[in-house]
């Protein structure tokens, strides 16, 4: 089964493109995320992210956190090259 993007024609016949027809109609779970002993988890409705999109996920989620108070405390505490070591092991990963 095709996943039916938001500017495809409507599965429902109507002719009118799928984010102007049914799109609005079906309901919107929230995202839910958490923080626990292996770090940061967010469990969200749709398709498994591809290979590219985890790698760009990493690369805001590594920015977001050199633009963050975290990453000056972890600069102060174990020096700019560590801190960078350290940053590469922040990664969006999927689990079964």
């Amino acid at each position: 089964m095709q996943k039916t993007n938001r500017n495809d024609l409507c599965p429902c016949g109507s002719g009118k493109k799928y984010k102007r027809c049914c799109l609005p109609q079906q309901s919107v779970e929230q995202p839910l995320s958490f923080m626990d002993d292996e770090g940061i988890h967010f469990v969200g409705t749709g398709a498994k992210p591809t290979e590219e999109e985890l790698e760009l996920m990493t690369k805001e989620y590594q920015n977001q956190i050199r633009n963050s108070p975290l990453w000056h405390q972890m600069v102060k505490e174990f020096g700019k090259e560590k801190a960078e070591e350290l940053l590469r092991e922040f990664k969006a990963e999927t689990k079964k």
